[in-house]
């Protein structure tokens, strides 16, 4: 969906560009630690951890997690 206009895209484009490096990688890894976090809480809590993991997976990156991942104890 394009719903903003050029004028304001390219606006925040040479915002984003002007910050350094590591300010864009920074900014990208909170946007997934945030996203992340939505989709897991998102999950029902009554779920054991296996079956959480698995769901999480699924709905995050859109294919089955393998069961020997899921099932990982440290």
């Amino acid at each position: 969906m394009k719903d903003t206009s050029p004028a304001i895209n390219a606006m925040m484009f040479k915002r984003i560009m002007a910050l350094t490096d590591s300010e864009r990688f920074l900014m990208g890894m909170s946007m997934l630690e945030t996203s992340r976090t939505l989709v897991w809480n998102s999950l029902p809590a009554t779920l054991d951890l296996p079956s959480r993991r698995r769901l999480f997976y699924q709905r995050f990156y859109g294919q089955p997690l393998p069961d020997e991942v899921a099932t990982w104890a440290p």
